[in-house]
């Protein structure tokens, strides 16, 4: 019994030793390589011994000025794998506003979030309740009477983003 737990903790040890030598190796090659080019990537690196870094594939970044009642964005879209979704929104105004992500073709409403003023709201929608089509999204912000102003970023990823 004591053998065989030896070895268990052996072979723990030298597990553990290789996976913190192939992190360290993925996440220094580009400073040791600088001006080498490469076909792998990091990221393929990394999902090769079983970890799943984060590959953004669409991305939003929209700056509300406070200019418009209601404004519309129809530039992100969903690529087909990246289903899970991230919203960051902040309110620097003086008025709530309201987010309203939908798809252009199912009409399928994956973000409808209210920010209050001076907050930040960070949800995550992994493909489900309800699921992510791919495809177009329009994004609309509903501020009532007032001017919404702040930040709304949206990315999508090939890997689900942790709870929060």
């Amino acid at each position: 019994m004591k053998k065989e737990f030896s070895k268990l903790v052996a072979s723990a040890t030298i597990l553990s030793s290789a996976l913190l030598i192939s992190v360290a190796t993925a996440s220094a090659a580009p400073a040791l390589f600088a001006g080498v080019s490469s076909s792998v990537s990091s990221n393929d690196s990394l999902k090769s011994i079983g970890i799943s870094p984060y590959e953004i594939k669409d991305t939003l970044t929209w700056t509300l000025d406070g200019s418009k009642t209601d404004p519309k964005n129809t530039g992100f879209s969903v690529t087909g794998g990246y289903g899970n979704v991230k919203l960051f929104a902040k309110n620097t105004g003086t008025h709530s506003f309201r987010i309203e992500v939908k798809h252009d073709y199912k009409n399928t409403v994956i973000f409808d979030q209210t920010v209050q003023p001076g907050d930040t709201v960070n949800p995550i929608n992994n493909n489900d309740s309800p699921a992510v089509p791919a495809g177009n999204y329009t994004v609309q912000i509903y501020g009532g009477k007032g001017f919404p102003k702040g930040e709304v970023v949206l990315k999508s990823s090939d890997t689900q983003w942790p709870k929060n």
